[in-house]
């Protein structure tokens, strides 16, 4: 179960670092032009035609539409495409690197603003000369900065909200699956204790590691007429314990049964 996990951890840091590959793009190419990357919907750079939600989608859409805007027809630069897969497989390496811990949302956020600012840089090369000119008598001098200290911002809090939701979900199914272990082992013991013959029936402890987790099975055999002498020693109840530990917190699951003589 801990590799399905994983494989949808991977999936979902791909599907992240594609969506910011996208954000990346679009802030590559609006702040050298001081252009609003929060309110300002996405548009062709060719026909400047918004687009749409499905024209938005990372990778899919690009691959859906042959690589042309649907308004227009015009072709879109592969870099737009390539970008979205290379961080997408750049943040999963980040993963499988540094897991998924605090260290992996510090990578990720200077890995972030290194190429936002570089590729910012290079964009801004490749503009024109009217378009340089344009812009600085619209625009006044260090407003680049701090578009781009927004840019960083913004970032920050979608990179920081979908690292603690994946990690709390990645903690609850954890939680779920060492549970499930317990439960497992717990079925198992019981099975184990009716299979074996009444009078060799006796209380058993039993040690197992199980997705890299400790668990402590106990299995305590009382015969009833121990509690009751009046009682025949025909029926002998089991109570299987399994102790284990989690995130530094104990837990516990109890399963009980009951096991008659055959006279």
């Amino acid at each position: 179960m801990l590799t399905f996990l994983h494989i949808f951890i991977i999936f979902c840091m791909f599907v992240i670092g594609t969506l910011f590959g996208s954000f990346f793009s679009l802030a590559t190419y609006r702040l050298p032009r001081h252009q609003d990357i929060i309110a300002t919907r996405s548009y062709c750079t060719s026909c400047k035609h918004r687009l749409g939600f499905f024209d938005l989608i990372p990778v899919l859409s690009y691959l859906f539409r042959g690589g042309k805007c649907k308004y227009c027809g015009e072709k879109i630069s592969i870099r737009y495409f390539l970008l979205e897969v290379c961080n997408g497989t750049i943040f999963v390496l980040f993963y499988l690197i540094f897991g998924y811990t605090i260290k992996l949302l510090i990578v990720c956020l200077l890995y972030a603003f290194i190429f936002v600012l570089i590729g910012s840089y290079i964009m801004k090369s490749k503009m024109t000369e009217e378009e340089k000119k344009e812009i600085s008598l619209k625009h006044k001098k260090g407003v680049f900065i701090s578009e781009l200290v927004i840019a960083m911002i913004i970032f920050t809090i979608f990179m920081a909200s979908a690292f603690i939701l994946i990690r709390n979900y990645n903690k609850n199914v954890n939680m779920y699956i060492a549970k499930s272990n317990a439960i497992s082992l717990a079925v198992k013991n019981i099975e184990k204790a009716l299979a074996t013959d009444y009078d060799s029936l006796y209380s058993f402890n039993d040690n197992q590691v199980v997705d890299e987790i400790n668990y402590s099975i106990t299995t305590n055999v009382s015969k009833y007429s121990d509690v009751d002498f009046t009682k025949q020693d025909i029926v002998k109840l089991i109570d299987v314990q399994v102790d284990y530990m989690f995130n530094g917190e104990s837990y516990e699951f109890n399963l009980k049964t009951l096991k008659g003589k055959v006279l």
